[in-house]
């Protein structure tokens, strides 16, 4: 039996499946990785207002360089932001979104912060590293979409409780907002089988829910053009890009769901 076959076996069969997906589910929409040898990163090094100690530090200067990068072509800020502004979702994003429709999946987790996957039309969504469209206050939490809130005066400040506002993508040393990072424990305790998509299992704590799960008894399938550290852990392996790939898992799962498979 094929990989395509396999997995749309562990999926037409699952009581509460989810999802998890990384950075390479959206470089096929044309959003660039951090790292590898094409990286963001490893082309201009790791830009410093990707620190939460430098914007606790001083909120105004951090927000001055942020919108200063954001408009000055050549940097990582600006790369980032002018290909994610441009991207739309893929085939693999679109069929996330037709896998919960159908009831399939219960619930996405993506370490994306592109907003590609609520584009595609998922709705149980959980971002455990923020979304880059919305903005997020440091005090109370209350978010608001970055569209259409003009930022003249820096740093912003929150109209419901004074508070600084910051960009709703969680910043490396930034603690990842407990609401968001309990609801993802829950959804890896609860699933009977995870598919893993475009995730590289080098990011913690994300990269730790493909052994609770699979502890817990849950059936692994994996997603990846190459394999990863998370390959030992799956039942099946499906190797190619997503955008191909799980279309044709879709269609199985669909068929077998509708008894014809």
């Amino acid at each position: 039996m094929g990989a395509i076959d396999a997995a749309a076996d562990l999926l037409a069969a699952a009581n509460y499946a989810i999802a998890l997906t990384g950075a390479g589910l959206s470089v096929e929409s044309g959003i660039p990785s951090f790292r590898g040898p094409d990286g963001l990163w490893t082309k201009y090094g790791q830009p410093g207002n990707l620190s939460y100690r430098e914007f606790a530090r001083d909120p105004q200067a951090w927000w001055e360089r942020r919108l200063r990068d954001e408009a000055t072509p050549g940097n990582p800020t600006f790369d980032l932001k002018d290909a994610v502004d441009h991207a739309a979702p893929n085939p693999g994003h679109l069929a996330l979104a037709e896998l919960e429709a159908m009831g399939v999946i219960k619930a996405v987790i993506t370490q994306n912060v592109d907003d590609l996957h609520r584009q595609a039309g998922s709705r149980a969504l959980l971002e455990i590293h923020g979304n880059r469209s919305r903005l997020r206050c440091i005090a109370c939490g209350r978010q608001q979409p970055r569209a259409g809130c003009a930022i003249t005066d820096v740093p912003p400040i929150c109209r419901q409780c004074g508070g600084v506002i910051k960009l709703d993508t969680v910043m490396f040393g930034e603690p990842i907002p407990k609401a968001t990072l309990d609801a993802c424990f829950a959804e890896v305790q609860r699933c009977d089988t995870m598919l893993l998509v475009g995730t590289s299992g080098t990011v913690n704590p994300a990269a730790q829910f493909p052994a609770i799960a699979r502890a817990r008894g849950a059936s692994i399938i994996e997603v990846n053009p190459a394999p990863t550290p998370l390959t030992p852990l799956a039942h099946v392996a499906a190797k190619g890009p997503a955008g191909a790939l799980l279309p044709q898992i879709t269609a199985a799962t669909q068929l077998r769901r509708n008894g014809t498979g």
